[in-house]
């Protein structure tokens, strides 16, 4: 099977795997924002944004770093050493760091329920960070099926305890159990199926290996940390100086820019390997071919995903979060904007992984956390969730054009453009049929836009028949 046809097959794997867990998460948000209401949505949304700081923040680096070395490593025996020590070093840095979040949750001004959640919510985050760190292993095997199958199990479960503690009429707490249940049972598997490929200890200090780890992640890490200023304190500040509900109203609309991000992080896991491995190679026609690919493939996705947000953002956000919720619909417009950003800066980004120039990026993730943390303190506490949806928008399309810039000036590959320009006539033409029709419901409208877009993409010659082909065919020649 061709490397084109390998990773088209994983990616459709994973594409279908994706779809079924974003609408079981869909479907979660669904009963959690009808049965906790603008505050007790709002509420968990706090539990979660918080305690993701501290668990990107423990990541520093490590699942890049996998990535990378794994991608690079020749060996049975070199990848299992990797991922003993990778193993280690994640457990001891997660707990310290899951202990400590709860604690600093303390000093905040938030309710005990909240607090409570916040500790009881580190399982979960810790189930999650060991999952992350085996998720490398499947890339690297071009085996996509494990991990997507793992998210649907961890989802059955985590819609099973929702829909449960809703049709009990629960408190918030039992609500977060549930997301606990969820994250352990997705880990479960992954570590059963884990073993198929490799076999590895949970203590490994071969320190040969931890001092290649850590010179390889610490750039990466302290980038993350410098990410994490942009990405994560616009919810903070909001949940420290507006109401739990406006919490709400802003985290429901980010949990499905969410389902949509997830994506980009997906396809880029898969085509990180064969990357790296043609860099490290210094195939640079190969890494040519794998990058405009990559950069197509966001084209293709991003725009429309946006234009149909801004077009049916309001009804679609009462479908899935009740009428109380209409207001998330403006935001998810505006926050998709800075969504196209973000699937081309996840692109970027990975790349400068990949070409190692994680330390040249350092400078630039600090001045996007400094002008974001300006922006949020000044647009937050006077225009609340809008001034932070567009103060996000600012910052991802800033770090994209960084990125972007960095990898050019190193690769010395400037990507074709032409399918960027056709994705958004055609997103557009799809935006106005959308409007045109704006009285059907609201399910009928998705598919028009689905259809129409796709239609007007053929007709622009976005998509060839013989590129469908060679991307669909899933049999070898």
């Amino acid at each position: 099977m061709s490397l084109a046809r390998s990773i088209a097959h994983n990616t459709a794997i994973h594409l279908i795997g994706r779809m079924l867990s974003v609408a079981m998460a869909l479907a979660v948000i669904a009963i959690m924002t009808r049965a906790l209401g603008p505050d007790g949505f709002g509420g968990y949304s706090i539990i979660i944004n918080f305690l993701q700081f501290f668990g990107i923040t423990v990541d520093f680096g490590l699942t890049l770093t996998a990535n990378r070395m794994l991608g690079a490593s020749s060996s049975k025996e070199e990848t299992e050493k990797i991922m003993s020590n990778l193993m280690t070093i994640r457990i001891l840095s997660a707990v310290l760091f899951l202990i400590i979040a709860p604690c600093v949750a303390l000093l905040f001004p938030y309710s005990t329920e909240v607090k409570q959640g916040m500790f009881l919510t580190s399982l979960s985050f810790l189930a999650i960070i060991l999952g992350q760190t085996l998720v490398p292993v499947f890339q690297k095997e071009l085996k996509m099926l494990y991990p997507a199958l793992a998210e649907i199990t961890g989802r059955v479960v985590l819609l099973t305890g929702v829909a449960l503690a809703a049709y009990f009429h629960t408190g918030l707490l039992w609500f977060m159990a549930a997301i606990v249940f969820g994250s352990v049972a997705q880990y479960l598997f992954l570590r059963t199926a884990v073993k198929r490929f490799v076999q590895f200890k949970f203590w490994a200090f071969d320190l040969a290996v931890w001092k290649k780890i850590i010179i390889t992640s610490w750039p990466i890490g302290v980038s993350i940390i410098f990410n994490l200023v942009y990405l994560k304190a616009d919810a903070i500040i909001l949940s420290i100086t507006h109401p739990a509900s406006e919490v709400g109203f802003y985290s429901a609309a980010y949990r499905v820019i969410d389902q949509f991000t997830a994506v980009a992080t997906m396809f880029i896991g898969l085509v990180l390997p064969p990357m790296t491995a043609a860099w490290v190679a210094h195939d640079k026609e190969k890494f040519k071919r794998i990058y405009q690919g990559a950069f197509d493939a966001y084209a293709l996705i991003a725009f429309p995903l946006a234009a149909g947000a801004l077009a049916l953002g309001v009804p679609l956000m009462k479908l899935l979060a009740s009428s109380e919720f209409a207001i998330s619909g403006v935001i998810l417009g505006i926050l998709m904007l800075g969504m196209i950003a973000v699937f081309f800066s996840t692109l970027f980004g990975h790349i400068v992984v990949v070409i190692n120039k994680q330390k040249p990026m350092i400078l630039g993730y600090a001045i996007n956390a400094a002008l974001g943390l300006l922006l949020y303190f000044y647009a937050i506490p006077r225009y609340g969730m809008f001034g932070a949806a567009w103060a996000t928008v600012v910052t991802e399309v800033l770090i994209m054009i960084i990125t972007y810039l960095v990898v050019t000036r190193t690769v010395k590959i400037t990507p074709h453009f032409q399918l960027i320009f056709k994705s958004i006539l055609a997103s557009l033409v799809m935006a106005v049929v959308v409007f045109l029709a704006r009285g059907a419901h609201i399910v009928a409208l998705i598919a028009l836009g689905i259809i129409t877009y796709f239609l007007a993409l053929f007709a622009l010659r976005g998509i060839k028949k013989e590129t469908l082909r060679e991307l669909l065919s899933l049999k070898s020649p």
